[in-house]
């Protein structure tokens, strides 16, 4: 069957289960009044980036309102190309986040990864979408704890989204690495260092591979993820989350 008639099917699908379910919004629990489970008032109403660094996704100062790179990027860029996160992490976002991520709540994450495929549809207009996509790892240890891994979840449906390959297993994360939370920037890098694994150098050779996670804080781990990449010879490394932390 080919990709364009498995698109068709799921698309006949969605159609009946709304038809027979209606919408429910994830954010007010309202009927969504449309085949989503987010209604337009409450996508309307989740904070956005207005104008992203098209480099490191943060926000540029509207005082320089010319410059497409924030002056960090410009001085010190960052080893991906280009990182894509619609969304700011303010409320409601970690709210949403934490019940996709921590409360199993898949809905809440294919709801927010559409709006993320209709930003990187919008940035990529003139532009050739990567070659393949790979989901942020998780040790072996904290995947069992958690049960799923929600960066393979966004990148599932981002491949189908999309039409894109995705290689879930590609990357590995091949040393359990303590929690990021709290650490300083500098922490954060001796934390992850070394904590990466390439299975297969052949697939990333010469490549534009775009990494996908949930919440982009500091960028140490797409960051760490991303040299791992270029030293497997990896052309280009893109980064694509449904979330930026405002700095």
């Amino acid at each position: 069957m080919s990709t364009r008639e498995q698109k068709r099917i799921y698309q006949w699908l969605k159609s009946v289960q709304f038809a027979l379910l209606p919408g429910v919004c994830v954010q007010c629990s309202r009927l969504s009044g449309r085949q989503r489970d987010l209604c337009q008032t409450c996508e309307a109403g989740l904070p956005r980036i207005p104008q992203p660094c098209g480099r490191c996704g943060l926000d540029i100062p509207r005082c320089n309102p010319w410059h497409s790179y924030c002056g960090s990027c410009l001085s010190r860029p960052p080893p991906f190309q280009r990182l894509v996160a619609p969304l700011a992490y303010q409320p409601p976002l970690p709210g949403l986040i934490t019940a996709f991520k921590y409360h199993e709540r898949l809905v809440v994450g294919r709801e927010l990864t559409m709006i993320l495929a209709d930003e990187i549809r919008a940035r990529y207009r003139d532009h050739p979408l990567p070659d393949l996509l790979i989901p942020v790892p998780l040790h072996p240890k904290r995947l069992r704890q958690r049960g799923f891994n929600q960066s393979h979840e966004i990148a599932r449906d981002l491949a189908r989204l999309l039409d894109l390959p995705l290689f879930p297993r590609l990357a590995t994360r091949c040393r359990k690495t303590d929690s990021q939370t709290g650490l300083n920037a500098r922490q954060r890098r001796q934390n992850l260092r070394g904590a990466f694994s390439i299975s297969e150098q052949s697939k990333v050779k010469g490549k534009t591979i775009a990494i996908v996670d949930d919440v982009i804080t500091t960028a140490t781990t797409v960051s760490e993820l991303s040299q791992t990449l270029l030293k497997a010879d990896a052309c280009q490394v893109h980064v694509w989350a449904l979330a930026r932390t405002p700095l």
